[in-house]
């Protein structure tokens, strides 16, 4: 979920390094590159640009974003008795455009770049259907079917640290590593055929969402190693499109 973070990252770095003749900018400020004075800037920017980009923007080839589309997603799960492979198809995400910047610092020593991005959206939604080979215990379950899951309140913490490299005349931003912790308030599962007897699904899913602490708590670190991978592939690619010559301006001596 953290790309949209890295988009709307790449676009405040990049917003005055759009194409010449747009307006799709025009109205965001200039930010100093005095660390006082920075991050504010870049919260401003994000705030403004995340609602605005949801629908995307053909003229500076920006995909929509709501809802974000994962086409499929996979990972290995292993905890305790329970082991085994869930993968994830045409999920869609709902909820970005209401996620909205707390605090932002960046820091600067020469090429090098440092950001902490603390974000909060009040609800994020995840449709879509799954397929799993789970062993718990001595049971092997296959289970597969459609998934409904809303997360509330979720505040994430993200650090990234990169640096700015030179390409073709001009400057570009490339992160080499990123940690995000996602923090929610409550959360809801909706989910079908984990059992071949629609009662039984409903008692798993009871339990579920009465232990959905528990279940978290689990399922965010033994997943981190998949999918902070995937967000940072993703964030450098989306970094490769737009310089940032004219955002981080020299300072005068």
């Amino acid at each position: 979920m953290h790309y949209v973070i890295g988009l709307l990252c790449l676009l405040a770095f990049g917003a005055n390094a759009a194409p010449a003749g747009t307006d799709y900018f025009k109205d965001l400020p200039k930010c100093s590159t005095e660390e006082d004075q920075l991050g504010e800037c870049v919260k401003e920017i994000f705030n403004t640009l995340t609602p605005r980009l949801k629908d995307g923007n053909p003229e500076l080839r920006i995909e929509p974003y709501e809802p974000l589309r994962l086409n499929r997603t996979s990972f290995q799960y292993t905890s305790g008795t329970v082991n085994g492979r869930i993968t994830i198809r045409n999920a869609k995400i709902y909820g970005f455009a209401s996620n909205r910047a707390k605090e932002v610092s960046v820091k600067l020593t020469g090429d090098k770049v440092k950001l902490r991005l603390v974000t909060k959206m009040p609800k994020l939604n995840i449709v879509g259907s799954y397929k799993a080979d789970m062993q718990v215990n001595q049971l092997n379950l296959k289970p597969k079917g459609d998934f409904n899951v809303t997360l509330f309140d979720v505040e994430a913490t993200t650090v990234t640290d990169g640096e700015i490299y030179e390409k073709d005349g001009h400057r570009y931003f490339r992160l080499k590593n990123i940690d995000s912790k996602p923090k929610i308030r409550d959360l809801d599962i909706k989910a079908n055929g984990i059992f071949a007897d629609p009662e039984l699904d409903k008692v798993a899913l009871n339990v579920a969402n009465q232990y959905w602490r528990d279940i978290y708590g689990i399922m965010l670190p033994e997943t981190r190693q998949f999918w902070q991978p995937l967000m940072l592939r993703m964030f450098n690619e989306a970094l490769e499109l737009v310089p940032i010559d004219q955002f981080l301006k020299e300072q005068p001596n």
